[in-house]
C-alpha cells in the first residue's frame, strides 16, 4: 500500500485566485474526486495546504475508512518540494503517491503499477514520462526523500525537478501504461481558467 499526498498549498494566481482544489468537476470538488480515487488504493491520504479552513467542508463530507490527514507546509509557499517534505514527516507508508490538487483524472491503478516498479528496482522515485514530457507530479516517491527535500529547501532551491538531480529515480513511459490497459490522462493538470473550461467542454462531449 501507499500514502496518497495531495498538494494544495499554491496561491492559484494563474486561476485568478480561485482555489483549484475546490473547482467543480462533474458535480463535485476536484479535491473530493481525488480523495475518492485515492481511497481505493491508499492506506492513508495527506492533504498539504497553507490554508486548511477553505478545504474543511470537502474533508468533512468525505466518508472513507482510511485516515485523511490535513497538514500545513513547514516551508510555506515554496512549491511542491515543500509539500513532499511536509508529507514525508507524517506518512505511514514507505511510498508516497504525490499529485497536485489541479489534476482531475488521477489514477490509483497507474500509481499502483508505479509503486511495483519502485519496489522491484529499489529506486527513490518513479516518474511517468508521457509523450516525451516528465510529470514529477503523479509520481511515486520513497518517504526517505524527505531529508533531501529539506536540504534543498534550506538551500533555497525550490525546484521539484532539482530533487530528481539528487535522488535515484526511474521513468516509465506511455507504453508502460498502455500495455497494462491503463488510461493515460491521469497527469492532466489545470492551471488557467481557459484550461479548466476546455476540460469541462470536453467532458460534456463524451
Amino acid at each position: 500500500m501507499m500514502t496518497g499526498v495531495i498538494l494544495a498549498g499554491g496561491l492559484n494566481r494563474r486561476m485568478g485566485g480561485r482555489p483549484k482544489a475546490l473547482l467543480p468537476v462533474q458535480g463535485e470538488a476536484m479535491l473530493l474526486r481525488q480523495l475518492k480515487e485515492m481511497s481505493h488504493s491508499c492506506e492513508q491520504i495527506i492533504v498539504v495546504t497553507s490554508e486548511v479552513e477553505p478545504l474543511q467542508p470537502v474533508l468533512a463530507g468525505l466518508t472513507v475508512d482510511i485516515e485523511v490527514l490535513c497538514v500545513r507546509d513547514i516551508y510555506p509557499q515554496k512549491g511542491p518540494l515543500s509539500g513532499i517534505h511536509a508529507a514525508s514527516k507524517v506518512a505511514h507508508s514507505t511510498h508516497l503517491w504525490i499529485v497536485g490538487c489541479d489534476m482531475p483524472f488521477i489514477s490509483g491503478d497507474a500509481a499502483k503499477a508505479m509503486v511495483e516498479v519502485c519496489r522491484d528496482t529499489n529506486v527513490d522515485a518513479v516518474i511517468p514520462e508521457l509523450e516525451g514530457r516528465l510529470h514529477p507530479l503523479h509520481g511515486i516517491y520513497g518517504r526517505d526523500v524527505g531529508p533531501e527535500a529539506e536540504l534543498l529547501l534550506q538551500q533555497q532551491n525550490y525546484r521539484l525537478m532539482g530533487l530528481l538531480d539528487h535522488i535515484d529515480w526511474q521513468s516509465v513511459n506511455l507504453d508502460f501504461f498502455v500495455q497494462r490497459g491503463l488510461r493515460t490522462n491521469f497527469a492532466t493538470n489545470l492551471n488557467t481558467p481557459e484550461e479548466y473550461k476546455d476540460m469541462l467542454d470536453n467532458l460534456s462531449l463524451e
